[in-house]
């Protein structure tokens, strides 16, 4: 199963971005070297793509055969975390010293300002819709997790509404670490404490994924 494989990757990358996003918004003077930068990128990006990866696969190898019912919000939940991934991987030849032709609709503001906060609340829908699917069998190791990551979509919609609003006053798009000092050092453990909500999804999700596969194997 392909899906148990990128959930784990997906931890592992949320944990090396958001770590060096964390450090560098307490310590900005690390960006002032090129190269740590590019990393930051092109780590970053990895991360988006993982994540991507991780929702195309839970459609085809979760959704479908055990929600059908969620296919339809799971498959708008992949789109806008496309439109996400857009955000990031524009960066990508700035990396690579390349010189790529950029769509004028991605260089917008709105674009970077509207698309994360649609996202999150359309992974929010999704979350909540999934609860309540539950059955029997699955309550007892996702319920927990499943209100974790709600929790966590829902101080990221805070958060994203936070840079919107931001945008609106001042009429220049800013993501929180760019903002002034007090409130890019203030979010850092709002943002930790929804990457642990979210974290701890993914990993209670990775082990029902492997507690369902020895119990698939010791039945056949």
């Amino acid at each position: 199963m392909f899906l148990r494989k990128v959930t784990l990757f997906l931890i592992i990358t949320i944990i090396v971005s958001f770590s060096i996003r964390t450090f560098g918004t307490l310590f900005p003077q690390i960006f002032k070297n090129i190269l740590i930068v590019k990393a930051t990128i092109l780590i970053h990006s990895i991360f988006i793509l993982s994540h991507l990866i991780f929702w195309i696969l839970f459609y085809r190898e979760y959704i479908s055969k055990k929600k059908p019912s969620l296919k339809t919000i799971c498959i708008f939940v992949i789109i806008s975390s496309f439109s996400v991934s857009a955000i990031y991987l524009k960066k990508l030849p700035f990396v690579f010293g390349l010189n790529t032709h950029i769509p004028l609709f991605l260089l917008n503001p709105y674009f970077d300002a509207l698309v994360p906060l649609i996202s999150s609340a359309i992974h929010l829908v999704f979350f909540v819709s999934f609860k309540r699917s539950l059955k029997i069998d699955e309550f007892p190791s996702l319920s927990r997790p499943i209100l974790s990551i709600i929790v966590g979509n829902g101080i990221f919609i805070c958060l994203h509404l936070i840079v919107l609003l931001n945008f609106i006053s001042r009429d220049r798009f800013e993501w929180l670490e760019h903002m002034p000092r007090v409130i890019a050092v203030s979010t850092v453990p709002i943002i930790i404490l929804a990457v642990c909500f979210m974290l701890y999804f993914y990993y209670q999700f990775y082990c029902y994924l492997n507690s369902s596969r020895n119990i698939e194997k010791s039945s056949t």
